[in-house]
């Protein structure tokens, strides 16, 4: 059943004009496919209103029940103790952008007479991009009220994945792929091009079914690998945006000091932090585990950096705000040759406190890294004189 529902996803994704095989088998540890049902759409618009009972109130989470379908996000299933965990997904833009051009509801009737809501059309528009590039995005995930579910609960209005959920219709099929740790792919398939994927699952006729399928040769360090060799594409694509927004802002005369902002905030979205994700999903320096608060921060400058230096992922850390801050404006460095932190005079203990700023920290650095923060940590030692 694995390869087939890969299989489906392909060719939903083939249509849209991604090109080859966008979802490779090897990459994912299992697929979680899930019915919306009238329940499970965030607008109004889009729920059946039963008879007189019309819906008002907008769904903040998704409820996922049976045991099978919550240990795909649980590693085993825990209780109400059970801590929120923030999940890292992922998205095609394409997809995204086919979901928002069909965004056009034609109102309807059920055979019970109850209002709903249908697509005018799900032809694809001939302007989609022809490459897989992903966006990334996060949600959160908490232990159920009733003790018998878990719920995939809706980040703010900001977040790509709320926007990309928000364009569902009821009966539209929800994927996730699981990477490995919190961290999927999300994909939507329109009702109407879902017979295929609900014979393969079997969950024609039903509603708010959920359906989950282990990878039977998942392989840890090869889909690391794959994952790894994708990022590093989509790293290439990144790095010439960038570039190409650089050159445009100097040549802008109200860009002003907004250039190392934009800069830096394309680079803590973008393909780079999804590398450092790889090997970590918390802060280097504390213990913020909310991934769509985690920059990531070059040491050697973006700027300053060759093309070679500005996707290695060997000049990069994964940092909170605070810390990325910090690190930025050479507040903080680490000595190249012990690892450990260095931090700044400026900073008083009472700030060291609030900023959670440990005294004493060793930082692993393989020779790569050491050469790039012997630059960092010259220009800390600068502004420290």
């Amino acid at each position: 059943m694995y390869a087939q529902i890969i299989d489906e996803l392909n060719n939903y994704l083939r249509s849209l004009n991604i090109s080859d095989n966008p979802v490779n088998p090897d990459e994912f540890q299992a697929i979680f496919v899930k019915k919306l049902s009238n329940q499970n759409i965030i607008k109004d618009k889009r729920r059946i209103n039963a008879g007189a009972t019309v819906s008002t109130v907008n769904q903040t989470h998704l409820d996922i029940t049976g045991r099978q379908s919550m240990l795909f996000f649980f590693e085993s299933l825990n209780d109400e103790t059970t801590s929120i965990q923030n999940i890292a997904i992922d998205l095609f833009e394409t997809n995204y952008k086919y979901l928002n051009d069909i965004d056009i509801a034609q109102k309807s009737f059920d055979t019970d007479g109850n209002t709903c809501f249908v697509r005018s059309s799900v032809s694809i528009p001939p302007h989609l991009s022809g490459w897989n590039k992903k966006i990334y995005s996060s949600a959160y995930k908490k232990y159920g009220h009733t003790g018998d579910q878990i719920q995939i609960n809706i980040p703010d209005s900001d977040e790509i994945f709320t926007k990309f959920h928000h364009l569902a219709f009821q009966d539209d099929a929800l994927v996730l792929l699981k990477y490995d740790y919190f961290h999927y792919l999300a994909i939507i398939i329109p009702f109407e091009l879902c017979d295929i994927l609900y014979s393969i699952t079997n969950t024609h006729g039903y509603q708010n079914v959920n359906v989950t399928v282990d990878n039977p040769f998942y392989n840890r360090e090869n889909a690391k690998q794959i994952q790894f060799n994708e990022i590093s594409q989509d790293l290439m694509y990144d790095e010439v945006d960038l570039s190409m927004l650089q050159n445009s802002l100097i040549n802008s005369p109200t860009a002003g000091t907004d250039i190392p902002k934009l800069i830096k905030t394309r680079i803590s979205q973008g393909a780079f932090r999804r590398l450092l994700l790889l090997e970590r999903h918390q802060c280097l320096l504390c213990d913020v585990t909310t991934t769509s608060v985690l920059r990531a921060s070059h040491i050697k400058e973006w700027s300053e950096s060759s093309r070679e230096e500005r996707i290695d992922a060997a000049n990069g850390l994964l940092l909170c705000a605070n810390h990325d801050a910090l690190f930025d404006r050479h507040l903080i460095s680490f000595n190249p040759k012990t690892g450990n932190i260095c931090i700044s005079d400026s900073i008083s203990v009472a700030q060291k406190t609030s900023l959670r700023i440990p005294d004493r920290f060793n930082l692993s650095l393989n020779d790569r890294m050491k050469n790039y923060m012997k630059i960092h940590y010259q220009k800390y030692k600068e502004n420290e004189s």
